[in-house]
């Protein structure tokens, strides 16, 4: 996990393979190559898509001595053995400490970004949860993009441009990273030698989202979290309008475990953890929808039927929104239930 203070060091465990977005990493290399390369980019995806792998590829990319006719780094240069081992002074990387990106991380950001690369052609910037900033910090943005170095990149990671605030997503070229198919996730599974079966029902509730399915293929708690969701799915299909108080409570409770199962909760929020827990189950809800014989899926469309469980996807997706746009969580959570609750039954 990275540290989540500002720094220039990156753990040498970032740079795992991307899965998925070969197609967009490609538009980037081809900007480099081709001299038209932006100041600011956003990239923007849902939780595990990838934004954090590909910002890091792309880095190493940029950052290369010696980089290809269509700009993909060569892996063999001095500055490609750094990226690789995360420790290249010209590549930095700002996670927020907690529920927002602070001022203090923003100044120490506008101080890097001024200085002359040391090793690379370029100095690279990421910033992850971009959505976390605040006026001030955006502020300290809109200033280094002002007066931009040339040979400074930024790279904003967030969930969705809305997210992001109007005076900085309308000063960067967007990069949208989607989900990925799951024969691409089935395969990761396969690699990692995940039963096939285990590596149907990781690949369902990932939602499209590689590094959802990796955690969960290593991590024990977390997959018994997500076989407690689908047993939450199974309640809730069989319950009535009276238990949707009961429901939410046992929502936010799944949503603690899995903010827990993050390194004890230092790399994880609770709004994060609850956000997995509603990522996980749209996925199972996906699953059911596909007629796949999942827990909390198989139950969600015997009582509900297509369409019902189609509203159920949308009624999590706005949940987990919201959830994550700062409103209350437990009321978000009532809200979703008793309007699935009231959803007509399939005849």
């Amino acid at each position: 996990m990275s540290s989540p203070s500002t720094g220039g060091e990156m753990p040498a465990e970032t740079l795992e393979p991307l899965i998925g977005h070969g197609e967009q990493l490609g538009v980037l290399r081809r900007l480099a190559a081709g001299g038209t390369l932006p100041h600011a980019f956003l990239i923007t995806g849902p939780d595990g898509v990838g934004k954090t792998t590909f910002a890091l590829l792309a880095a190493a990319d940029l950052s290369c001595l010696e980089p290809g006719p269509e700009g993909a780094a060569c892996g063999q240069c001095r500055s490609c053995q750094l990226s690789r081992a995360g420790t290249h002074p010209d590549i930095m990387r700002i996670t927020p400490p907690k529920e927002e990106t602070t001022i203090g991380q923003m100044r120490e950001m506008r101080a890097t970004a001024g200085l002359v690369p040391v090793l690379s052609p370029r100095r690279v910037i990421i910033i992850e949860r971009a959505e976390t900033l605040n006026d001030q910090a955006a502020n300290a943005i809109l200033k280094v993009l002002e007066d931009a170095p040339p040979a400074l990149v930024l790279m904003l990671l967030a969930p969705s441009r809305e997210t992001v605030l109007p005076t900085i997503r309308s000063r960067a070229l967007q990069i949208p990273l989607r989900p990925v198919p799951d024969g691409e996730i089935l395969r990761c599974l396969e690699r990692m030698s995940v039963a096939p079966r285990d590596a149907q029902v990781i690949a369902a509730a990932a939602g499209g989202c590689p590094g959802r399915a990796i955690s969960l293929a290593r991590r024990e708690d977390l997959r018994q979290v997500l076989s407690d969701a689908g047993d939450w799915l199974r309640c809730c299909a069989g319950a009535s309008l009276a238990e949707a108080l009961r429901l939410a409570a046992g929502l936010r409770e799944l949503g603690d475990r899995a903010r827990k199962a993050w390194g004890d909760g230092e790399d994880a929020t609770d709004r994060q953890g609850l956000a997995w827990v509603l990522d996980a189950l749209a996925g199972i809800l996906q699953a059911g929808l596909a007629q796949e014989n999942v827990t909390g899926g198989r139950e969600a469309m015997a009582r509900w039927g297509p369409c019902g469980v189609a509203r159920f996807i949308a009624e999590t997706n706005e949940a987990r929104r919201l959830v994550l746009s700062y409103a209350q969580a437990d009321l978000q959570l009532e809200r979703m239930l008793l309007r699935v609750l009231s959803l007509p039954a399939e005849e």
